[in-house]
């Protein structure tokens, strides 16, 4: 090959790289990612988060448990008043998962995230088994509802919690 068709090869290279740089694919502008819609791939993050709470709970480990609520989660728990603070949180969690013979879990019937990227909830069924003071098993089931914020972090945690029986009321004898 002559100098001057190497000249032109070159040329001819460079020129197909410069075109094609621009083919690619560009960043996102800051208003295309204030708009781009992660509400699949956050529903998902918050159901995976979910399954895990069920395992914690399985684990009948406070800790655990406490480690999917975000430092200013509030509880509503059946049949107690309302927990606005980590001690009164992990009182009511430790009361359950105290419960003897317990076994506990859930499942989501939805999980809706919002287009923001910051807030989603979730509600579904639980099923719950415990002792009774003679031994004898008592099974409650009802419905939940969970309040999900995404934290700065990016981790998804649990900012309202509460679930309620499906069960009537028992007559006080």
């Amino acid at each position: 090959m002559t100098t001057a068709h190497s000249k032109t090869a070159i040329y001819l290279v460079l020129s197909s790289l410069l075109l094609c740089s621009g083919c690619g694919p560009q960043p996102l502008s800051k208003q295309e990612l204030l708009t781009l819609d992660t509400r699949a791939a956050d529903e998902a993050a918050i159901r995976l988060a979910d399954s895990y709470w069920v395992k914690a709970a399985e684990s009948k480990q406070v800790d655990a448990w406490m480690a999917f609520y975000a430092d200013d989660a509030v509880v509503l728990p059946p049949n107690e008043k309302i927990a606005t603070d980590k001690d009164s949180i992990r009182k009511s969690v430790a009361g359950l998962l105290g419960l003897p013979g317990l076994s506990l879990s859930w499942q989501p019937t939805n999980v809706e995230a919002a287009r923001s990227g910051d807030l989603a909830y979730l509600y579904g069924a639980y099923v719950l088994t415990f002792s009774d003071a003679k031994g004898g098993p008592v099974t409650d089931h009802g419905k939940n509802i969970e309040i999900w914020k995404k934290q700065s972090d990016g981790k998804w945690k649990c900012i309202v919690d509460t679930w309620n029986s499906d069960l009537p009321v028992v007559a006080a004898k």
